[in-house]
């Protein structure tokens, strides 16, 4: 029972991760942490997995919804990763991505994050597979310091649904 809200929010944001034009995502399968969907139909059919934190810090804070998400590209990439928070970052901000020994940085703009030099998506997915946990550290517009704790069980066997869009 305890991990049903979790699930549940996972399960909103599959259907509010899709364009407002395009038609509801559909659930590809839940992997431990990490869920998959996909959207579009035809070339423009795109496939991505989601998670939740696990922990998100201070407690004190309204963090609204957090999400990481990694969906298909038609980039020399393959893959294109992102944070969507439930606040906007403090403008010019980086987010630093750790899993284990690996680091990476994000862009922010708005309430949303990317990788900043995206030839290191595959890197970063790698990371993941390989991993733990992965660590976000952040800092709102209003300059609280942030971090978020994402489990990575189930990033393998979500991830490998990916290609089911390529």
């Amino acid at each position: 029972m305890t991990d049903f809200a979790p699930r549940a929010a996972c399960a909103l944001a599959l259907l509010a991760a899709a364009p407002a034009h395009a038609a509801p995502a559909t659930p590809l399968g839940s992997f431990g942490s990490w869920n998959a969907a996909a959207y579009g139909t035809g070339d423009d059919r795109r496939c991505y997995i989601l998670a939740t934190p696990a922990s998100a810090e201070p407690s004190t804070l309204r963090h609204g919804d957090v999400h990481f998400f990694v969906r298909s590209s038609d980039g020399a990439q393959r893959t294109e990763s992102s944070l969507q928070a439930g606040y906007d970052f403090a403008d010019g901000s980086e987010i630093t991505v750790t899993i284990g020994e690996e680091r990476f940085r994000m862009v922010t703009q708005g309430s949303n994050a990317w990788l900043r030099r995206i030839e290191r998506e595959p890197e970063l997915l790698a990371a993941m597979r390989a991993g733990r946990v992965m660590e976000l550290e952040a800092q709102s517009r209003r300059g609280n310091q942030t971090s978020y704790s994402f489990p990575l069980d189930g990033v393998t066997a979500a991830s490998r649904l990916l290609a089911r869009c390529d």
